[in-house]
């Protein structure tokens, strides 16, 4: 089974991708410790709800299809 992959190159995948690597440099440069927690689940309409929490909760939905279950394909042998 193949793996549409056109969904990382989305608006909303691009943003996501963005906000991580704002609050990893902003952990990095801060003097103290940080905290950060990702959550993913589907939603209806092959969609699915990031939330990363991070002091603060960001929200991002993204469209997706064709993605192999975690543990099938070729990827993981």
């Amino acid at each position: 089974m193949s793996i549409d992959r056109s969904m990382l190159e989305s608006t909303s995948v691009k943003r996501l991708k963005s906000q991580l690597g704002a609050i990893v440099d902003e952990y990095l440069l801060h003097d103290g410790w940080g905290h950060m927690e990702l959550d993913m689940k589907i939603l209806a309409r092959q969609q699915k709800e990031v939330v990363v929490k991070a002091g603060r909760e960001y929200r991002y939905i993204i469209d997706f299809k064709n993605a192999a279950p975690i543990g099938k394909g070729s990827e993981n042998k």
